[in-house]
């Protein structure tokens, strides 16, 4: 769970400077509070795996977004037309799905315990507090705050 004195814009402001390698100013963060903490996470892991193999100069995130319930983390080489090599290729989707799999049992607003939903046709990964809150603004007619206390 996120300290109730979390700055998301601090927050993101640190690991721009943190991560300043890979992570241009443009990217914009597309994803609620809950993951922030993942995503710090798998930056620190993706500078890791590419200083390795040569690579920390070479490739920058392109995108930081949920699809289908589950974080994203875009990581591509900064050349269009260059490719990984097949060793760190494998490394990076090693990467992609300990991303994939964190997000998918953690609540993308407050960052506890979730798991991902249905909520009319729209995939979300939820803890059951705002899981219970979002089904019910769904039942009111998707009228007022969809997360409240």
């Amino acid at each position: 769970m996120l300290p109730s004195d979390f700055h998301r814009e601090e927050f993101i402001a640190r690991l721009r400077v943190e991560h300043a390698r890979i992570l241009p100013p443009s990217v914009e963060f597309a994803v609620d509070d809950g993951w922030l903490l993942l995503i710090a996470d798998r930056l620190h892991d993706a500078e890791t795996i590419l200083s390795k193999h040569g690579w920390i100069d070479r490739a920058v995130i392109k995108q930081i977004k949920e699809k289908f319930g589950e974080l994203r983390i875009y990581i591509r080489p900064r050349v269009e037309d260059e490719a990984y090599p097949d060793e760190l290729a494998a490394e990076m989707e090693g990467l992609r799905r300990v991303v994939s799999d964190n997000s998918a049992v953690t609540c993308e607003i407050c960052g506890d315990d979730g798991e991902i939903g249905n909520f009319g046709g729209y995939y979300q990964a939820l803890c059951p507090r705002h899981s219970y809150q979002r089904r019910a603004w769904i039942a009111r007619g998707r009228k007022g705050d969809i997360f409240h206390d």
